[in-house]
């Protein structure tokens, strides 16, 4: 959760208009009658691979908390700068951005393995 995702995201999809907001409310886990949880709500709308308008809502919902969901991603890049998990050391130097070092093939799937709940709607 950051506002260098509002750059990051319009670099990478050259997007005309990205949006940050910020809010303070019931979360998933609060609402389930369990401690709050850390939710990021990402809304994207455009026009699909085939052509079509489309509008999507990916959640991203911590269950422990806004700093067990941001040590789940600085472990993620420790990971694959050291070379952890099977994967290559990230060996040249300079400044990067997190998107630029871990894979989004199988984000979900290691997010999942921390316990954090991934939900995707068609809205």
């Amino acid at each position: 959760m950051s506002t260098l995702d509002v750059p990051s995201i319009a670099a990478f999809t050259s997007a005309r208009n990205i949006r940050f907001d910020f809010i303070i409310g019931e979360s998933i886990g609060s609402s389930n009658g369990l401690t709050a949880s850390h939710d990021l709500y990402i809304e994207i709308e455009g026009i699909s691979s085939s052509g079509e308008p489309k509008k999507i809502r990916t959640i991203v919902s911590g269950p422990k908390g806004n700093s067990h969901l941001t040590a789940v991603g600085v472990y993620m890049i420790a990971e694959r700068v050291l070379g952890l998990n099977g994967q290559t050391a990230h060996k040249t130097g300079g400044l990067y951005l997190p998107e630029t070092i871990v894979s989004s093939d199988n984000i979900i799937r290691r997010l999942a393995e921390f316990g954090i709940q991934t939900i995707e709607e068609n809205i």
